[in-house]
């Protein structure tokens, strides 16, 4: 039988995080492991429904939920974690998008995006260019062409623009790597 967001199988547990944020109403739950994408509406909307939660966020590696007005995370807290991380589990298990299940798939597409939106542009302002030549555990591999190679001021623009940016939007990246050409 396929798992779906209605009928989660939890092989597993799913290893969440609460983190407090500027309004005490709200909790992040940060979700370790993988992606995790968007989660199915009807995970959490009995507790929207019954008038536990007003908010439920969903972002790549975290769920942020907001209690209705005078209710307390004492209250409610075990039970909005038990119900995202069923939430988690299920979508996991159902495998609803498998890019979202492969950290290194979602980390390329990022990397390509981050070049070129913001790394390119600035790169061919100088004369050079940054291509995207692979990644494999975390590690962004770039290749550097014009007067990007051999530049003094290249490792900025790929430690500074390029793993800054996947940082924040990728927390998983450990590197980013300039190779050499793989043409002759």
């Amino acid at each position: 039988m396929t798992a779906t967001c209605t009928d989660p199988v939890v092989d597993e547990p799913v290893a969440l995080h609460p983190e407090r944020t500027e309004d005490a109403r709200t909790l992040r739950w940060q979700v370790a492991g993988a992606p995790i994408g968007e989660l199915c509406p009807t995970a959490l909307d009995a507790l929207v429904t019954e008038g536990v939660l007003t908010d439920v966020t969903v972002g790549r590696h975290h769920v942020d939920t907001t209690l209705q007005g005078e209710l307390t995370w004492a209250q409610h807290g075990a039970r909005v974690r038990d119900t995202v991380s069923a939430a988690v589990a299920a979508l996991r298990a159902a495998g609803a998008d498998r890019s979202l299940l492969d950290p290194d798939g979602e980390l390329r597409r990022i990397a390509y995006d981050a070049i070129e939106q913001d790394v390119n542009p600035y790169a061919a302002g100088h004369g050079g260019g940054v291509a995207l030549r692979g990644v494999h555990d975390g590690v962004v591999e770039v290749e550097l062409s014009g007067t990007c190679r051999g530049c003094p001021a290249a490792a900025f623009t790929v430690q500074g623009r390029l793993l800054r940016r996947l940082k924040v939007e990728a927390p998983w990246t450990a590197e980013v790597r300039a190779v050499q050409s793989r043409r002759g």
